[in-house]
């Protein structure tokens, strides 16, 4: 391939190359040998373990799972082919036999080949025996279709199947098994069956001769980007130790309300048929937990997100006379839940109830806060109090309300009345430490019957020779590979 022609290709191929350049190595790739596939001999194969093996050294890899995946997309890509499966390009763990591609044939090595090329293919092997290499529906729909379009080389094309059928006879039969698979291998890439997706699809690649022309950019354009990057220059950044350290400190504070790490009390109802645990949580109880009442205490998003606790912060802020906040929160949080049909009615009944002048239970916003409002009521949607319900939410719940709730005497009376559930013994004590009853018969001599497997394991070590290699490594060079 010219050097020109290279850098319009995505650089992953030249990685891929340079492996399997290191696979061909005859001193530290891959063990190249003459195999035998029932009573013909192969030459030049490998198998498929020896492949897996050499991954699994050369890349430093763990586990063969991975280095099975590699070797399937390296065969794939049309590196190396199976010698008897010609229908599937796939790479087994075992002693399956293969060979490397030519490198002429390498993909973005050359042109891709033409329909007459593939012509020729088709017409060859109809040819030939049809029991071994009779064309597939697919395969016949299309030499149908290219019999029509090149109908005038077709007599050409017909000619260069019958040559090259008369050259192949007088091969051997092992390098008549090897082009054979080498050719199938190629075309099944360059012209997958129906549903197969191919590894040579034409994907965008930058070209890095550097002939394109850069656009000529704007005044404007170069003030945009000098804007960008003084915001990001003072766009707060954290270190990854921080992050960690608050990520530590959250897993800490929620660990003992977490019933699968903490365990679930009173008992476990995925193990036991209890169902005391979803009765004390259950969305709305009359007298929560201690623990459920101390999570509220954590911070507000924990009290307004469970139902009990939102209901108890509402009683208390009734008794204050400050309760139209949480109210207000509360009808914006139900109008975006609502079906689009009833977003009118409702924005219109949010705003005379809490907005409107004179309103039975006004809130308190700011002039801005309320100027945008206004503006959001002349196209109403169920986003149009967000802006106020955060400004509530903010200012006048969590950084006021939420902490004299956390303060005053009705939260330190509901957590004195928590109901605090005691574990329930498990009546069978299953999986437990249990003591072994001692036996009332006389011990055995173990000082003898150590002796006695020692003795048989120095004569057992003596004579088993040992092992070098993950499997099949003593095979020899001309052992069958199906042996």
């Amino acid at each position: 391939m010219e050097p020109s022609d290279r850098g319009h290709r995505p650089l992953a191929f030249d990685k891929m190359e340079g492996l399997v350049r290191e696979m061909q190595d005859p001193e530290s790739g891959v063990p190249v040998r003459s195999q035998k596939l029932f009573l013909t001999s192969i030459p030049s194969a490998f198998m498929g373990y020896d492949l897996i093996e050499w991954l699994m050294e050369r890349l430093d890899i763990e586990e063969s799972v991975e280095a099975v995946h590699i070797a399937n997309q390296l065969c794939q890509y049309g590196y190396f082919f199976p010698v008897s499966d010609s229908k599937n390009l796939v790479v087994k763990d075992d002693s399956s036999l293969y060979r490397f591609q030519t490198p002429y044939y390498w993909p973005w090595q050359h042109r891709s080949p033409d329909n007459v090329e593939y012509a020729i293919y088709l017409c060859k092997r109809t040819l030939r025996n049809k029991q071994r290499h009779g064309l597939e529906e697919y395969e016949t729909e299309a030499l149908g279709s290219l019999r029509k379009t090149l109908q005038n080389k077709w007599d050409f094309i017909t000619m260069q199947a019958e040559e090259q059928v008369r050259l192949s006879k007088d091969r051997k039969k092992g390098d008549k098994i090897v082009s054979d698979s080498q050719e199938r291998a190629y075309w099944r890439i360059h012209r997958p069956p129906p549903g197969f997706t191919s590894s040579l699809e034409p994907v965008p690649v930058c070209n890095r001769g550097g002939t394109c022309s850069r656009k000529r950019r704007s005044s404007q354009d170069l003030r945009r980007e000098v804007e960008f990057l003084k915001s990001c220059l003072s766009r707060t950044r954290t270190k990854v130790s921080q992050a960690l350290e608050g990520l530590v400190q959250h897993c800490d504070t929620y660990l003992e309300f977490d019933p699968l790490l903490s365990g679930a009390q009173p008992s476990n109802p995925w193990h036991s048929e209890d169902t005391a645990f979803w009765q004390f949580n259950s969305p709305i109880v009359e007298v929560p937990t201690e623990k459920r009442v101390k999570r509220w205490g954590l911070s507000m998003e924990d009290l307004v997100t469970d139902q009990t606790g939102l209901q108890e912060f509402t009683n208390y802020l009734r008794k204050e006379y400050s309760h139209e906040n949480i109210r207000f929160w509360m009808a914006v949080k139900d109008l975006r839940r609502s079906s689009h049909s009833q977003i009118p009615t409702k924005v219109q009944e949010i705003y005379e109830e809490f907005l409107a002048p004179g309103a039975p239970c006004e809130i308190n916003i700011d002039g801005k806060t309320m100027e945008k409002t206004q503006q959001e009521l002349k196209t109403p949607t169920r986003f149009t109090f967000d802006y106020a319900a955060e400004h509530v939410y903010t200012l006048l719940l969590k950084k006021d309300c939420y902490p004299r709730f956390i303060r005053s005497e009705h939260y330190k009376g509901l957590l004195a009345a928590g109901i605090q559930p005691s574990t329930k013994k498990r009546f069978f004590g299953f999986g437990g430490p249990g003591k072994k009853k001692s036996s009332t018969s006389t011990a055995p001599n173990l000082s003898g019957l150590q002796a006695a497997v020692s003795g048989a394991a120095g004569q057992a070590g003596c004579s088993q020779p040992a092992v070098s290699r993950r499997r099949g490594s003593d095979r020899s060079l001309t052992g069958s590979a199906h042996e």
